[in-house]
């Protein structure tokens, strides 16, 4: 009895020591076991790991009849996540709801995020203009569903978000949607669930506005679901777009005397941003003496990237979050920025540089040439997505801030909205009509 009393504390010693190593080569791995204990649920769920599993809760009223109303659907909404992606989402809402469709927004995941009063301003601030009412409502809660009618319509804007209404479409008088597409969304992931999931919703009956005729382009060579029916293009409505003149400028003053400034777009938990190339390639090329005397910062990241060191004494620091406006000042406060992109995708922030007139490099990808890249701007510096050539193109761009460059926006792209928002919400509002 006392042997066995001994052999079973002698085990439990030795499960504690493994777990003290693990704690120490491998705290994530450890946080994992210790979940399967504090929080078995959670465990569960990412042991599953399938992204927002969750039902989004919605009443059919047949009473609404042939009532035409746009629920444009987003898993959250927040004040800190307004980017480039949901504010263009927010703008093409508005301008279908001049358009005269009514339109509200619709978070399925979580409610609340933000109050009326705000929303309003940050339209205003956004689009300009008149500001049609646009509600925010959620489809997250159970015990007070989202009431639609038969006749209303939906625009997905995220896949997750197209496949929460894929139980909810057979009870809609049309079984198509509006389907936003601002990225390839199965890129996310490796080969996964989430993979498999993603790339079913390109095969739903959806009429698709995708953001960039690059990222359209994309999605009939790669010929996923719908996009392998080359009948499909002509539901296609693709838009380039826009780096508002407006916000995106150059500084009207020269700037000040001090370091010059690289921006890092860092964003370690967006994969396609490339955080860890990027910043291997800005270790390497800070070493290089085109970069003495120059300040480093990481922005975009949401407190997410402490200070890091470089070469030759340079830091990496973090910027704290700004608004929409005060973004753009910073862009124009600063020389370079590095985003990478491993994406089909362009990049909000590559854009808004160059039409700041600061430099941006950035990589291409797919379709998204150098070629392509460098034919949007002069002030684009392209590379391919490897350490070397992106280090080679920082020290190309210092070079050429050090020379003296002239600070000149220059963008081949639509500089205001209307120009690449209003046809493409006529021609949403049109399909809408034929539901």
């Amino acid at each position: 009895m006392i042997n066995r009393v001994l052999e079973r504390v002698r085990g439990a010693g030795g499960k504690l020591r493994a777990q003290a190593a693990l704690l120490r080569r491998d705290p994530q791995a450890f946080a994992v076991n210790l979940m399967q204990v504090t929080h078995p649920a959670l465990f569960r769920e990412r042991l599953i790991d399938i992204m927002n599993p969750v039902p989004m809760h919605v009443r059919v009223d047949p009473s609404l009849g042939s009532f035409m109303r746009l629920n444009v659907l987003n898993p959250a909404l927040s004040q800190e996540g307004m980017t480039g992606g949901p504010n263009t989402i927010l703008n093409l809402a508005v301008r279908v709801a001049r358009q005269g469709i009514p339109v509200r927004l619709i978070t399925t995941v979580k409610p609340g995020g933000v109050s009326a009063e705000w929303l309003r301003h940050h339209l205003a601030e956004l689009v300009g203009g008149e500001i049609p009412e646009i509600a925010v409502e959620t489809a997250a809660v159970q015990a007070s569903p989202l009431v639609v009618g038969p006749g209303e319509a939906f625009m997905a804007t995220h896949w997750t978000t197209a496949q929460q209404l894929k139980p909810v479409l057979p009870l809609m008088r049309s079984q198509s949607f509006i389907y936003m597409l601002q990225e390839f969304e199965a890129g996310f992931y490796a080969w996964s669930s989430n993979h498999a999931l993603a790339l079913e919703t390109y095969g739903m009956d959806f009429w698709p506005v995708t953001n960039e005729n690059l990222l359209a382009e994309y999605f009939f060579r790669t010929g996923h679901g719908r996009f392998a029916d080359p009948a499909f293009r002509e539901r296609s409505i693709a838009f380039d777009p826009a780096i508002e003149s407006r916000v995106f400028h150059p500084p009207a003053q020269p700037r000040a005397d001090g370091p010059k400034t690289l921006l890092f777009y860092a964003r370690p938990t967006n994969h396609r941003n490339l955080f860890g190339l990027g910043l291997e390639a800005l270790r390497r090329a800070s070493a290089d003496p085109a970069f003495a005397g120059w300040q480093m910062l990481a922005i975009g990241g949401r407190g997410g990237v402490p200070e890091l060191p470089l070469s030759n004494g340079h830091v990496l620091r973090p910027a704290p979050w700004r608004g929409y406006l005060a973004y753009a000042d910073q862009l124009r406060a600063a020389d370079m920025l590095l985003a990478p992109m491993l994406s089909p995708h362009t990049g909000y922030p590559a854009l808004e540089m160059a039409a700041c007139g600061g430099l941006a490099v950035t990589n291409a990808f797919s379709v998204k040439t150098v070629a392509v890249l460098e034919g949007l701007s002069p002030n684009i510096v392209a590379t391919e997505a490897t350490v070397e050539d992106m280090a080679a193109g920082l020290v190309r761009g210092a070079a050429m801030v050090n020379a003296g460059r002239p600070r000149e926006g220059s963008l081949n792209l639509p500089r205001d909205w209307a120009e690449a928002l209003d046809p493409t919400a006529q021609r949403v509002a049109e399909v809408l009509r034929s539901f």
